[in-house]
């Protein structure tokens, strides 16, 4: 019985087969490869358009500062400038003393402005000067305002100020009540009694008690 070979077959019959195969071979790879490059493409948008979202993203978030800023500066009196201003002759005629703090402006105040030698009662002249300053702190209507009470060295103890400490605290009130009778927002302030722990200036002589006998206002941004 006679076996058909290889060149029994048709040379067109094996060109065909073999095109057949290489065909279908070669359509596969070009399928992976068209879909490598639209997966390609894909991420490649995907990327730009991220990257676009977050410059839009940065621009917005500029431009809210900036507004945020510029209200802010046209909206909010910068508190040290108009103490400065507003008070300079109360600073000229040596009733008060304005000098840069802690994020704000203190004001200091001669005890023996405001009341008499171991009272805190405040002094009808007194008055004039407070009122001044309260009228300020109404322009500026925020940040807080510390009103810390100072006395000198010499201990006092009396049926009415136990110490240093009761006499400063009791002044330090006396100045709080009257700015809130003036309009000042209680929330703001704080009445602090720092008895003879923080001097003025050194010495226990008369004139460095009379200037450590005092009343400050930090007034904060």
């Amino acid at each position: 019985m006679h076996m058909p070979s290889d060149k029994d077959v048709p040379l067109m019959a094996q060109f065909d087969h073999g095109e057949d195969e290489g065909g279908e071979s070669s359509s596969g790879r070009w399928l992976i490869s068209y879909a490598d490059l639209i997966t390609t493409l894909m991420v490649l948008f995907l990327a730009l358009y991220a990257m676009q979202l977050a410059r839009h993203k940065d621009a917005e978030i500029r431009v809210a500062a900036q507004r945020a800023s510029a209200a802010a500066s046209t909206t909010k009196m910068p508190v040290d400038e108009a103490l400065l201003a507003s008070l300079e002759t109360l600073r000229q005629r040596g009733e008060i003393t304005i000098v840069p703090a802690t994020r704000g402006v203190e004001i200091g105040i001669n005890a023996k402005i405001l009341f008499n030698a171991g009272d805190a009662t405040l002094l009808p002249e007194s008055l004039g000067v407070l009122g001044r300053i309260a009228e300020v702190l109404r322009e500026a209507p925020s940040g807080n305002i510390l009103v810390e009470g100072h006395t000198d060295s010499t201990p006092i103890s009396n049926e009415k100020y136990a110490s240093n400490w009761e006499l400063s605290s009791a002044r330090a009130g006396a100045v709080v009540r009257y700015l809130v009778e003036r309009g000042i927002e209680p929330h703001r302030l704080a009445a602090i009694g720092r008895a003879d722990n923080y001097p003025l200036v050194a010495g226990n002589d008369t004139a460095s008690r009379a200037l450590n006998r005092r009343v400050t206002l930090i007034v904060q941004r």
